[in-house]
């Protein structure tokens, strides 16, 4: 007889029960059934590790719930199957349901042919003798050890996946059909610290949807994981599901860094409970659908739909607030703001620095994107592509979005401290329009002498005083501002001016820029000046340009805090 505790090789999440001589003694269909006090007991407190039952059972099925319910466990016990078809084939299905692997349960049978049946269907489960050995053994050992759940949410949550399924089968709706008429609702918590127990139990124990297999176990990787959460452009999110049916409770980590030349992905897991639901998918398009090498096996792969247009983000889930994800924000300017935007909704028009298809980067931050006219002339004008890198195109799409936004979020402060203004096109020698080229591109752009020379043709070197460079970035302030909808609050980004050697090396021009800001925030209605010097704590900069997780944090919190009070009001006095 083999040891039992060489038998159980992995945590287990789901033990399954045979009922006639091995959850009890005796036969329900023959001479009756004797209960085992140890086994009632032994239900009770895997339920309360957060170790999930269930029944597997040739027994008539009314009967043998009667039994059941007599003992008080009926409603302890998730997707019971208990017919007169075989195990093997009954357990598949059960797992399927659930969203298990075959490694994380334990089948209980007193039957040989059972339990070879059902390892056969289900490769790598654990599958034991009950007539060879004290079952109750199995609650000292490590992989039957579960979390502390006595509350019973793990049970709950089951049982709400077992409901849906069941009205499923009797609607005979599709899947997806079913899904828009679920009111599936997402809560995104980025307070993660408070939540760091949840965190590294779906690092370390999602298999099925866990895309990307990054453990934390040890202490050395706990260690590293808290060490990328501390890095610039870091950012991490739970995923809290409810639905029409139940709450799921957290069911999904991500950890992804954003910077301008593209988004890396290092965490991606989530829990069974919602296989099949779409979420993995809806939050792949809310990080912005990043490539990514997806670390098999997985249950789904990370789109399996068309489009998954039956869930809904929300802030909180009994307000059912979902007006500030509803609103429509435009961003414009550095790369920090594709940090701070990650934490203000999800309908963004986005004019953040990136990289073109020739590997250059391309700045949004840049007076000439504002304040170039909208002419035929500039629309036909090949060095606006060739040499700036935007197109004409966006320039109408700022339009659009400044008139269409709910809220503006503008980082303009590269536009002031880099003498690399430049004017171009036109009749007259000079030019016409303006750009601002960042030396990257300029050293890229100078590596072709024909580009070389058609630039030093077309482009001309603007050295402008402080003040004037000022004034120029205050008149984009002014055209985003002209734009706008008057409810529409417009944010701007200050500039660091007390941490880091880029501000010590232009503190100066950093000050001057931020006293223009405010003074163009006090002066203008509806218009905000985010002061990060006050906005943020010394831990929080991790150079004079990039922030903390936490620290982006802060400053899309003071842009939401802000906007709910401006808007809140108005909304409600419209309503009314």
């Amino acid at each position: 007889m083999m040891d039992l505790a060489a038998q159980i090789t992995a945590s287990v999440k789901l033990v399954i029960w045979d009922l006639d001589e091995t959850f009890w003694r005796g036969t329900l269909s023959e001479e009756g059934i004797e209960p085992v006090p140890a086994h009632v007991a032994m239900v009770r407190t895997l339920v309360d590790r957060g170790i999930m039952c269930s029944i597997c059972s040739k027994n008539d099925h009314a009967t043998a719930q009667a039994a059941v319910q007599a003992l008080g466990l009926w409603d302890l016990f998730v997707f019971p199957h208990i017919d007169w078809t075989p195990k093997g084939q009954a357990v598949t299905a059960m797992l399927q349901a659930m969203g298990l692997r075959p490694e994380n349960v334990l089948f209980l049978d007193d039957n040989h042919l059972n339990l070879e049946e059902v390892r056969f269907s289900n490769p790598g489960i654990m599958a034991v003798d009950a007539t060879t050995h004290d079952l109750t053994a199995l609650l000292d050992l490590p992989q039957l050890q579960g979390k502390d759940d006595r509350d019973h949410t793990r049970l709950e949550q089951y049982r709400v996946m077992q409901t849906k399924q069941g009205l499923q089968a009797e609607t005979g709706l599709s899947n997806e059909a079913f899904l828009r008429q679920s009111g599936i609702r997402i809560k995104i918590i980025t307070d993660i610290e408070n939540h760091m127990d949840r965190v590294l139990e779906m690092l370390n124990r999602t298999n099925q949807l866990n895309f990307t297999k990054v453990r934390a176990n040890t202490p050395e990787e706990v260690a590293a994981f808290h060490d990328l959460l501390k890095i610039a452009g870091m950012h991490a999110g739970l995923v809290h599901v409810q639905d029409r049916y139940g709450d799921y409770g957290i069911v999904g980590f991500f950890c992804i860094r954003t910077r301008f030349t593209g988004t890396t992905v290092h965490h991606l897991a989530f829990s069974c409970r919602t296989l099949n639901m779409g979420v993995e998918q809806w939050v792949w398009d809310y990080l912005g659908r990043p490539a990514f090498d997806v670390r098999g096996p997985v249950a789904n792969p990370i789109q399996t739909f068309d489009a998954v247009d039956w869930i809904t983000e929300v802030t909180d889930f009994d307000a059912d607030a979902t007006a500030p994800m509803q609103r429509r924000i435009c961003l414009v300017g550095g790369c920090d703001l594709l940090n701070v935007s990650f934490y203000c909704g999800t309908r963004r028009d986005e004019f953040v620095n990136k990289q073109d298809d020739q590997g250059m980067i391309v700045r949004y931050d840049d007076v000439g994107f504002f304040l170039n006219p909208r002419e035929v002339e500039l629309r036909n004008n090949k060095a606006l592509k060739m040499f700036v890198g935007h197109d004409y195109a966006e320039l109408e799409a700022l339009d659009q979005a400044l008139a269409g936004a709910d809220l503006i979020l503008l980082s303009l402060y590269f536009s002031v401290p880099v003498d690399n203004l430049w004017t171009f096109g036109g009749a007259r020698f000079g030019g016409k329009y303006w750009a601002t080229i960042p030396p990257a591109r300029m050293k890229k752009l100078m590596q072709s002498p024909e580009t070389a020379t058609r630039f030093a043709k077309e482009m001309h070197h603007r050295k402008l005083s402080l003040d004037k460079r000022l004034d120029l970035t205050r008149q984009a302030y002014a055209y985003a501002a002209a734009l706008r909808q008057p409810q529409a609050p417009l944010f701007i980004m200050g500039a660091a001016t007390e941490h880091g050697e880029m501000a010590a090396r232009n503190i100066t021009t950093l000050t001057a820029f931020n006293a223009m800001c405010r003074d163009f925030c006090d002066t203008t209605p509806n218009a905000h000046f985010i002061d990060v010097d006050r906005l943020l704590t010394a831990e929080e900069f991790v150079d004079s340009i990039h922030y903390t997780r936490t620290g982006y944090f802060k400053i899309a919190q003071f842009v939401n805090q802000k906007t709910d009070a401006i808007l809140a009001p108005q909304a409600k006095a419209a309503a009314e």
